[in-house]
């Protein structure tokens, strides 16, 4: 048998400092006359009303080491490129009293899971029983709007497999008395499975905190509010953090995942709306319009923008389950809203087609419109509810309405020169183009203007960390975007200026129509890439 006097100096180092983090630290504490060192890595009983199971995590105890995110990962099957759990650093105090803090950190089983109430095909239950949040993967469609939706980036996309999975806490493990992968494997003990109650994890959540340090509840550093989704993870630490804490990384600001299918589905389907829209306000006001040519238009495009959203999935032949979770899911009533008007769209072109009367189009033309601005409505509502400040409500609203207003504007604007419209008409749908996209451009170089400094010095909040990025990382991009609405902008000018028919202003006019779709889509991808949101210290 080996001695410790045969091992090399490695050896006895390492088998030095696993007996200082434990056996010496519990003799210590022991001396010192502190009772209940001991602590069951699992609760002995299931949780009963009002009790769910939850992470405890022992900030004191933690090293760093990973050794649950390695246990995780074999114990799981994850693939090479997968995680579940993750580790990251807190940093602070300065030069005078530099301070460190690791924190591991895996799903959190809210109490009101985002992830869960945002599936539009219900891949996520929450159990009555234990709170544990699964995720069903037979059940899923690969969509990925639980990852944009929870806050703390705990669902991950698995290419290969072309869903989302993360973790529920072992549960078959903890059914049979186990020990989660993580706590099993955790050297000093830092993570345990614990019973709590609902309500104060409530009342925490509603106190802006899940960290309990010296004590008494405090924000974990640069994550994201608990007040959301109530998460359940209690960390626990018996000294201060500094009050400048903040996660390694915090000011590394990079591009996100530009999902260009729904860059795609979101500016055509606003196309459809806004051509839709701009032809019924000119039979409104009694002004010749090409009727069945833009229905036709509003028609194919938005049918072509449903048939790219499938491309966004990881397992597109599922796509008809997405109106499952209609319910509680603004991605389920995107889908079905914009269903409704591409269907109510080819009756109103049949009728049309046909020759119904005025009464018949006008309440099928309302109803229609009625079904696209409700698909536009839950657009924004798909991105305002995830609760990122680059997608809020009211600046989402304002874009994705100039969007369908523009494209509507300038696929009318050739419809109605290739149909023979008078001139009148033509300039004047021409003028408002212009003035649509020199508006939308301005206000998004007010943002810029207004954003692209670091807010305090040093410390840029979200809305600068996607200034940040579009004049940085995401410069090129951003100067195409001001490029091409720019030349739409001049060209419907053009056509305004002109004498409103003839082939040169309808060439003018497609050329508008193709830089301000093109300009559109470029501020699409900039929505995505330049999104920025507080995560977990160690989240990917």
């Amino acid at each position: 048998m080996t001695t410790l006097y045969e091992l090399t100096s490695l050896d006895r180092y390492l088998a030095d400092q696993q007996s200082l983090t434990v056996v010496d630290r519990v003799s210590q504490r022991h001396d010192q006359g502190a009772r209940g060192l001991h602590r069951e890595p699992i609760p002995l009983e299931r949780p009963s009303a009002g009790q769910q199971y939850a992470f405890e995590v022992d900030l004191d105890a933690c090293t760093g080491c990973k050794s649950c995110v390695n246990a995780c990962h074999s114990l799981n099957g994850l693939d090479e490129d997968e995680s579940w759990r993750s580790v990251g650093l807190l940093y602070g105090g300065g030069t005078t009293t530099p301070w460190l803090q690791t924190v591991t950190a895996a799903c959190h089983h809210c109490v009101e899971p985002a992830c869960m109430h945002g599936c539009p095909v219900n891949a996520y239950e929450k159990d009555a029983v234990t709170g544990i949040v699964r995720h069903l993967d037979d059940q899923c469609i690969g969509c990925g709007y639980c990852t944009l939706t929870c806050p703390y980036e705990v669902p991950r996309f698995n290419q290969r497999r072309g869903i989302v999975r993360k973790c529920d806490l072992c549960s078959d493990r903890l059914d049979a008395g186990e020990q989660p992968a993580c706590v099993q494997a955790c050297p000093t003990r830092a993570i345990r499975v614990t019973v709590v109650e609902v309500a104060a994890a409530v009342e925490a959540a509603e106190a802006g905190a899940f960290l309990f340090a010296g004590g008494s509840p405090a924000p974990m550093p640069t994550a994201p509010s608990p007040r959301k989704t109530i998460p359940t993870t209690r960390y626990v630490t018996s000294r201060e953090f500094p009050s400048d804490a903040l996660a390694t990384g915090h000011f590394s600001v990079r591009p996100a995942h530009t999902h260009l299918p729904l860059v795609f589905m979101l500016v055509l389907t606003q196309l459809s709306v806004g051509a839709f829209g701009v032809d019924l306000a000119l039979r409104a006001a009694h002004a010749p319009s090409q009727g069945l040519s833009n229905a036709v238009t509003a028609l194919v495009t938005g049918l072509l923008a449903l048939g790219v959203s499938v491309a966004h999935l990881g397992r597109p032949l599922y796509a008809f389950r997405a109106v499952i979770g209609l319910r509680r899911s603004w991605l389920s009533r995107e889908i079905v809203a914009f269903n409704a008007f591409a269907l109510l769209a080819a009756g109103y072109a049949a009728a049309l087609w046909a020759g119904a009367g005025s009464a018949a189009l006008t309440v099928l033309g309302g109803v229609t419109a009625a079904a696209g601005i409700a698909g536009v409505t839950s657009s924004v509502m798909v991105y305002a509810v995830t609760g990122r400040a680059w997608w809020r409500a009211g600046a989402t609203s304002a874009r994705f309405g100039a969007t369908a207003l523009a494209c509507g504007l300038a696929s009318v604007l050739v419809t109605s020169l290739a149909g023979g419209a008078p001139a009148t008409v033509n300039r004047a749908l021409g003028a408002l183009l212009a003035l649509t996209c020199g508006a939308k451009l301005a206000w998004e170089a007010s943002f810029l203007r207004a954003h692209s400094r670091s807010r305090p010095p040093g410390r840029p909040d979200d809305l600068g960390r996607a200034a940040l990025l579009m004049t940085r990382d995401l410069h090129r991009v951003t100067f195409a975007r001001f490029l091409a609405g720019g030349a739409g902008a001049t060209l419907a000018l053009m056509v305004a200026a002109s004498g409103g028919s003839g082939a040169l202003p309808t060439a003018l006019a497609a050329l508008a129509l193709a830089t301000v779709v093109a300009g559109e889509l470029l501020e699409r991808a900039l929505f995505f890439s330049a999104c920025t949101a507080p995560r977990m210290p160690g989240s990917l």
